[in-house]
């Protein structure tokens, strides 16, 4: 994106910093408890109807979603940090014009609509890409790498690059590795929808499969 580069993998590293826990809050003590009324009968008409048990939604397993190379396209209204990040850029450009306003924020839409990530097979390696459209029409690699898998729960891919980063991004930011200790996360939220973390102002940053 021209505005602000979506991509850009130095704003998207996740710092695994250790913390001490706080203190435990201390449990005030109950009030006492006034005695209940006695039960009033219920009538088969005034009776509460049984409820339904309900069950929560299992995880999606994200390798299925990103085999064979599948793309994901980035969602830009409804990754709310970007959003809310964008807005007021273009609110402080059109000097709270509200119809300009809008129209930079679809102007931003149209061309994030090209912009999205993917996972290709390269030898026994797994490779991330990031991509867009260049001017001329044709696709645009804004980063690629060779990444390491790391331990991660079967809904989420935690990685770092294993080899050196290379694309559009990389050669204009002048970076080709991750500084030590770095590593990323993409979740799969449902069969056809990725998030990946980013830190503000950038935040979960939505895709959905094409």
């Amino acid at each position: 994106m021209r505005c602000i580069p979506l991509f850009v993998i130095a704003s998207l590293l996740v710092l695994c910093a250790c913390r001490e826990p706080p203190p435990p809050v201390p449990v005030p003590e109950a009030p006492p408890t006034p005695e209940a009324p006695p039960p009033v009968a219920l009538t088969p008409t005034d009776a509460p109807p049984p409820s339904s048990p309900t069950t929560a939604a299992a995880p999606v397993a994200i390798t299925p979603l990103i085999a064979n190379g599948a793309r994901f396209q980035f969602a830009f209204r409804e990754s709310a940090d970007v959003l809310k990040f964008q807005t007021a850029r273009c609110t402080a450009q059109a000097h709270g014009d509200a119809a300009q306003v809008a129209a930079c924020l679809d102007a931003i839409a149209r061309e994030s609509a090209h912009e999205g990530i993917r996972f290709e097979k390269s030898g026994e390696k797994l490779e991330w890409v990031s991509y867009g459209q260049a001017p001329d029409g044709k696709e645009e690699i804004y980063l690629r790498a060779p990444i390491a898998l790391l331990d991660a729960p079967a809904n989420e891919l935690h990685f770092r690059p294993d080899g050196p980063l290379t694309g559009k991004q990389a050669a204009e930011g002048g970076f080709d590795k991750l500084p030590e200790g770095k590593f990323m996360i993409v979740k799969a939220m449902d069969a056809r929808t990725l998030v990946m973390e980013a830190p503000p102002p950038k935040g979960a940053l939505v895709f959905h499969r094409q």
